[in-house]
């Protein structure tokens, strides 16, 4: 025999577990579905045993045996339950207090669980510190196959009574019930995540999923599609050469609102976008676009306002037009022309800016009547 525990351990509402560090049997479970109520052992890698004392210390001892020991017959209540350990290092565990106990092996075992004194113990309910002892108990492994818990001796109210318990609770699920529950709980998840990802894809791109042809669209393409859903679909399934001339038309509308047509330059940038030609000076890139537009770094920064508010007024400040028509065209020149529409028409919008009420149905009357 070998002693792996013996001192005393503080109950609280009659429970001792015996479990890995960190965890713990439900309780009200533990002995489902068993004969004997003392010690549960039908939750997986744990055991649940039962005190008479509710609150209090008890005398605990924990022995190894390398074969089946004689039973006691001085101990008042004996049973016995089979226990597969999940680790050589467990805790007996009860409330706030803990000890290590480090079982020689983890092969199956048979657990022996024995007591005294759980009638007066539980009479009294409370041991305060330098009370006499009044109920103890003894914990027995030794290794052995499975087999069927059973009760070899009972004498007191209090056992009968968690043994009639144990027989009138349902046994806890098997562990083909619960990795079904596990998948089931996993597919109700995967399920609300798609779902709750579809909702998401919907509000994004304006209260339905976007075809496939959209998807393949970056930018500004789900920034139209929450404000112009409708239209965006009927764009999306017009022709390409169509698309292209909506881009140039929507650059050449923003320019115009912005009032750059006068200017050479701005002229010969629309013509060559509508004739498939290189954009020319300055309009080669977006930096030397916005140098011509602002010589000044200050003059850009105290005349391009946007989303600005004026304090207790809904009307935003003036923008500089100019400066959202250019991007206008730089996005008319996108290589996929559904692309080009979807950059034209935001930064055309944006140009149009207190007058944007009318791009739409100008475009609709142009090209989609």
């Amino acid at each position: 025999m070998t002693v792996l525990f013996d001192g005393e351990i503080h109950v609280h509402y009659r429970f001792v577990n015996l479990t890995e560090e960190g965890g713990g049997p439900d309780v009200s479970r533990a002995s489902g579905g068993q004969h004997n109520g003392l010690c549960g052992a039908a939750e997986p890698g744990a055991l649940a045993m039962v005190t008479g004392l509710h609150t209090g210390t008890v005398p605990f001892t924990v022995t190894w045996h390398d074969a089946e020991p004689p039973v006691d017959d001085a101990w008042e209540e004996i049973v016995e339950v089979s226990f597969a350990p999940p680790s050589t290092d467990l805790w007996l565990t009860a409330f706030e207090d803990a000890h290590p106990v480090r079982l020689p092996s983890v092969h199956s075992l048979r657990v022996r669980f024995c007591a005294r004194g759980m009638d007066e113990a539980a009479d009294k309910d409370t041991r305060m510190d330098g009370e006499p002892v009044v109920d103890s108990y003894l914990l027995e492994f030794w290794p052995s196959p499975p087999a069927a818990d059973r009760i070899l001796k009972q004498t007191s109210r209090q056992a009968a009574y968690w043994h009639e318990v144990a027989r009138r609770t349902p046994p806890p699920p098997t562990a083909e019930e619960r990795a079904e529950a596990r998948a089931a709980a996993e597919r109700k998840a995967a399920e609300q995540q798609a779902q709750r990802a579809a909702e998401s894809e919907r509000r994004q791109w304006g209260g339905r999923p976007p075809s496939p042809r959209l998807r393949e669209l970056t930018g500004n393409v789900r920034n139209m599609a929450r404000a112009h859903r409708d239209l965006l679909d009927e764009l999306a399934v017009l022709p390409p050469a169509t698309q292209r001339q909506v881009a140039n038309w929507l650059a050449r509308q923003a320019f115009e609102v912005a009032g750059m047509t006068s200017d050479p330059r701005a002229a010969a940038a629309l013509d060559a976008l509508e004739s498939g030609a290189p954009l020319p000076p300055p309009f080669t890139d977006m930096e030397s676009a916005f140098a011509y537009l602002h010589p000044s770094p200050s003059v850009l920064t105290g005349t391009v306002v946007m989303a600005s508010w004026q304090a207790g007024s809904r009307r935003p400040y003036p923008i500089h037009r100019p400066s959202f028509a250019v991007p206008a065209l730089f996005g008319a020149t996108e290589s996929d022309p559904l692309q080009a529409v979807v950059e034209a028409f935001t930064h055309a919008e944006a140009t149009f800016d207190d007058r944007k009420d009318e791009l739409e149905p100008a475009l609709r009357s142009r090209f989609l009547a």
